[in-house]
C-alpha cells in the first residue's frame, strides 16, 4: 500500500500508471550529466570569464539552437599551452546531427586570438546531454589573452518547455589549465513559437461551387466556400527561413480529415504575411480580400507550399520563391489531394522579419458537391517537420519539432473579442429541481446560443458540490452554426439521496474565446413519506444489514504516509474504509480533491489549489451519495516530503544500498508539498544551502516536483541524510531526512 517511486528510461514520457495501491510515475528526466571521473588539476594560470548570449528558442522545437558560450581568458603566461579538454553539459538531449562516431560538425569551437574568433579544428562529440571538445592545444598569444566561444550546439527544447525565468542553463567543465569564472551559464529561454486560429473545433461542409479556375482569382470568384488558418510567432524569429546546417525552413503541417466523398480542397502555392504591402487575405478573419502581393528581397514574411512533402512534413521540394525588383502578385492555388476525406498541406518559411512578431493567414478553398450529406471536417496545426528523434542523430531533419498543438493567437493579433469568432451566451438562469427522497427523476432545460460568428463547439459538465451522480445531461457536447439557439435538457435524481439539499453547476465551456459559463443547479430532496403500518401476524425475520457510508481514519502526506500538514496542490492520502464505489469524491472546505487512486481502504489525491493560504480545511469523501464525517486538516504553505524510493542516480537507477551515487553526479529528487515560487535548495549531509540545477514540475505526475541537485565533490562515501527545503518569505521548510547513499 502506498505510493513507489521508480526509474525508467530517457524518453519514456508516459501517462501515470496505477497498479493496485502503488504509483508509478514516469519521469521526463530532466537532470544535467556530469562525468563520471574528472581530470587532475592542473597548476593553475590566468582566470576565464565564462559567458553567455542567450537565445529565445521554440519550445515546441527538438533541434533548438542553443546561445553562444564565451570563455574570455586572460593573464596566462605568453606562449603557454592552453591544452586540455571542454565540455557542455545540458539538461536536455543534445540533437545535432553527427557522423557514424558521434561527432558534429555543426557545433563549432572557434577562437580569438585577438583579432576576432576563427573556428578550430577541434570537433565536438556528443553523448545524450554532453558535448565534448577534447585534444584542445592553442597557444596563449604575446598579450596573455585568449577567447574561446562555443557556438551550433542544438538540442531538445521541448524536453524543458517550462523551464521557467531560469531557462535552459548549461554546466561547463574540463582540465584546462585555468581557472573559469563561473560553471553555469543560461544559454536558451524557451517560449511557445507558434499560436494559432483555426477549424480544429469543426468545418461545416456543406455544398460549395468548384472554381472556374484553379487559382485564388478563379476561387474567390467562383465564390467556393472557404475557411481561413492564421498563424502567428509566439516571440520574434520563431518563423525562420532556412539557415546553414538546415534541411528546411520553418515549417508547418496542416492535416485536414473527415471532409465528405467528392469534396476537393485548393490552397494558395504562396502567402504573404500581415507585414506585406498586400498581405493573403480572405476576409473571414477581417481586412479586405485579397490574394496578396510580394515584394522580392523585403524582408517580409512569406510561405510557400511544399508539393511532394511527407505525412511528417519533409521533402526537399518547394514552389519557385519571387524574384526581381517588381511586387509580384501570389495568385497561384494548387488541390491538395485526399484520401477517404484526409489530406494535409504543408508550408516553409521563405522570407521573414527576425525582427518583428509576424503572423500571416490563408484560406482553404472547400469544393464539395451539392448532394453531398453534411459533414464536419476537421483541421490541426504544428510545427514540421514532425518527429519523434529527440536526440543526436546522422539522418533525422534540422529543424524538426514536437507535435504540439498550439493555442489560440487572438490575445497576440488583439482581436479576442471580435464579431467572426464564436461567443456564447446562457439565456437560462439557475436550475431549481424538488423531489422525495427514493423519487422519481425530474427534468429542465438549458438553453445557450451563438451571438457571435463562425462555429462554436461545446462541452456541458456537471460539477457537484454535495453528492455525486445525481444529473444526467441529454448531451455533453455539440455544435452551433452561426447565431442559433441549442438546448440541453437536464435531469435530476433523487433516487439514492437522503432528505437535504444539494448543489452542483453545470458548465458550458465553449473553449478559450467563445467563452465558458457556469449555471448553478440546486435539488431539494423531500423526506419519503412514512409507509403505513402493516399487521405482523408472524414474526418478522430480521432486516438485511446495510451499508455502512465511507469512514476516514486517517489523512496523511502522500510521499511519507506521516501525518504532516497537507499544501495546495500537493498529494495525500486518506485511509478509512468504505472508500469505493461507482462515485467517489473527495472535498476540502467543499472545493473537490483531483482523485488519482481510489480502493476501499485508500484515496490518493491532489490537494485543491483553490484552498489558498488557509491553514486548516475540512475534509469530505463522498461515496455513491453517502459522505463521511467531516474531518479536519492541518494545512501549510510549504512541506516538502521525498517519496519513498523517488531519489534516482545520475545513470536513472534508484537510489539505494548496493546503488550509491557517486560524487559529483546528479541526483533526480522527486517530492510533493514544494509550492510553485518557493526558492528551493537541497542538503547532502554537512552540505547545505545546494542550488538546484532544476527544481520545478515533474513531467506529467500532478503535484510531484522534480529537484536536479549535483552531489558535492567531498561528499563522504555511505549513508548520508538528503532533504529538500522551500524557503517562502523569511519561513524555511524542510523534508524529514531521507537516507542517501553516496560512493
Amino acid at each position: 500500500m502506498g505510493w513507489v517511486v521508480v526509474g525508467i528510461k530517457w524518453g519514456s514520457m508516459g501517462p501515470l500508471i496505477r497498479s493496485g495501491e502503488r504509483f508509478a510515475l514516469p519521469l521526463a528526466l530532466l537532470s544535467l550529466a556530469f562525468c563520471a571521473t574528472y581530470l587532475q588539476a592542473q597548476p593553475v594560470s590566468g582566470r576565464c570569464a565564462v559567458s553567455s548570449a542567450p537565445d529565445q528558442v521554440r519550445s515546441e522545437g527538438l533541434t533548438e539552437r542553443m546561445g553562444d558560450i564565451i570563455l574570455q581568458c586572460s593573464g596566462s603566461n605568453p606562449g603557454a599551452a592552453l591544452a586540455g579538454n571542454l565540455s557542455v553539459f545540458l539538461p536536455i538531449a543534445i540533437a545535432n546531427r553527427v557522423d557514424a562516431n558521434n561527432f558534429t560538425t555543426d557545433a563549432v569551437l572557434s577562437v580569438d586570438y585577438g583579432i576576432g574568433f576563427v573556428p578550430s579544428a577541434v570537433q565536438g562529440q556528443i553523448s545524450n546531454r554532453m558535448i565534448a571538445f577534447n585534444g584542445l592545444n592553442f597557444t596563449i598569444p604575446p598579450s596573455g589573452n585568449i577567447n574561446l566561444k562555443i557556438s551550433g550546439i542544438r538540442a531538445d527544447a521541448n524536453q524543458m518547455a517550462g523551464a521557467g525565468p531560469n531557462g535552459i542553463q548549461a554546466q561547463i567543465t574540463g582540465s584546462l589549465p585555468i581557472a573559469l569564472s563561473q560553471s553555469t551559464v543560461t544559454v536558451a529561454y524557451p517560449q511557445a513559437g507558434l499560436y494559432d486560429t483555426l477549424y480544429n473545433t469543426g468545418i461545416a461542409c456543406t455544398g460549395s461551387p468548384a472554381p472556374t479556375a484553379v487559382d485564388m482569382s478563379g476561387l474567390f470568384a467562383s465564390k467556393t466556400a472557404f475557411a481561413s488558418t492564421r498563424l502567428t510567432e509566439g516571440f520574434a524569429n520563431a518563423f525562420q527561413p532556412r539557415g546553414p546546417g538546415e534541411d528546411t525552413g520553418t515549417r508547418f503541417l496542416i492535416e485536414y480529415t473527415n471532409f465528405p466523398a467528392g469534396a476537393h480542397l485548393y490552397v494558395p502555392n504562396l502567402v504573404a504575411g500581415a507585414d506585406a504591402a498586400a498581405p493573403t487575405n480572405a476576409g473571414d478573419l477581417g481586412g479586405t480580400q485579397n490574394p496578396g502581393q510580394y515584394l522580392p528581397g523585403s524582408g517580409t514574411l512569406l510561405l510557400a507550399l511544399v508539393p511532394y512533402a511527407d505525412p511528417t512534413g519533409m521533402g526537399s521540394y518547394t514552389v519557385p520563391i519571387p524574384t526581381g525588383n517588381a511586387p509580384v502578385a501570389l495568385n497561384a492555388a494548387t488541390e491538395i489531394p485526399l484520401t477517404n476525406g484526409s489530406g494535409y498541406a504543408v508550408y516553409e518559411v521563405v522570407d521573414s522579419n527576425p525582427s518583428r512578431l509576424e503572423t500571416v493567414q490563408f484560406p482553404t478553398f472547400l469544393a464539395i458537391p451539392a448532394n453531398s450529406a453534411p459533414a464536419t471536417a476537421r483541421e490541426t496545426v504544428s510545427f514540421a517537420p514532425v518527429s519523434n528523434v529527440m536526440t543526436a542523430s546522422t539522418t533525422a531533419p534540422v529543424p524538426r519539432f514536437a507535435p504540439v498543438t498550439p493555442t489560440s493567437d487572438c490575445s497576440l493579433v488583439g482581436d479576442c473579442s471580435a464579431g467572426y469568432f464564436p461567443k456564447l451566451s446562457v439565456v437560462s438562469g439557475p436550475l431549481q429541481f424538488t423531489g422525495v427522497a427514493g423519487g422519481e427523476s425530474s427534468n429542465l432545460f438549458i438553453q445557450f446560443q451563438n451571438i457571435g460568428g463562425g462555429i462554436m463547439n461545446w462541452t456541458a459538465t456537471p460539477q457537484y458540490i454535495h453528492g455525486s451522480g445525481w444529473l444526467t445531461l441529454e448531451f455533453s457536447s455539440g455544435q452551433t452554426f452561426g447565431q442559433k439557439n441549442a438546448t440541453d435538457e437536464i435531469w435530476a435524481s433523487p433516487k439514492n439521496l437522503a432528505a437535504g439539499t444539494y448543489q452542483a453547476n453545470i458548465v458550458i465551456d465553449a473553449g478559450s474565446i467563445a467563452g465558458v459559463v457556469t449555471v448553478p443547479v440546486t435539488l431539494t430532496v423531500q423526506p419519503a413519506p412514512a409507509p403505513p403500518p402493516t399487521p405482523a401476524p408472524n414474526p418478522t425475520p430480521p432486516a438485511p444489514p446495510t451499508a455502512t457510508g465511507p469512514t476516514v481514519t486517517q489523512v496523511v502526506n502522500a510521499a511519507t504516509f506521516a501525518a504532516t500538514p497537507l499544501v495546495p496542490g500537493s498529494l495525500g492520502t486518506v485511509m478509512g474504509s468504505n472508500l469505493a464505489g461507482t462515485h467517489v469524491s473527495v472535498t476540502f472546505d467543499g472545493l473537490p480533491a483531483t482523485l488519482l487512486y481510489t480502493s476501499a481502504g485508500q484515496i490518493n489525491l491532489q490537494v485543491p489549489l483553490d484552498l489558498g493560504s488557509k491553514t486548516s480545511a475540512s475534509l469530505v469523501v463522498t461515496v455513491d451519495g453517502a459522505g463521511s464525517s467531516p474531518q479536519t486538516v492541518a494545512l501549510a504553505p510549504a512541506w516538502p516530503a521525498i517519496f519513498s524510493g523517488g531519489v534516482l542516480n545520475q545513470d536513472n537507477s534508484v537510489n539505494a544500498a548496493g546503488r550509491g551515487a557517486p560524487a559529483g553526479s546528479i541526483l533526480q529528487i522527486f517530492t510533493t508539498g514544494v509550492p510553485q515560487g518557493a526558492i528551493v535548495t537541497a542538503q547532502v549531509g554537512a552540505h547545505r544551502g545546494l542550488v538546484p540545477l532544476y527544481a520545478g514540475p515533474a513531467p506529467t505526475a500532478p503535484g510531484v516536483q522534480q529537484i536536479n541537485v549535483a552531489v558535492p565533490d567531498d561528499a563522504t562515501a555511505g549513508i548520508t541524510p538528503l532533504a529538500v527545503c522551500a524557503t517562502l518569505g523569511s519561513q524555511q521548510y524542510c523534508s524529514p531526512a531521507y537516507s542517501l547513499t553516496v560512493r
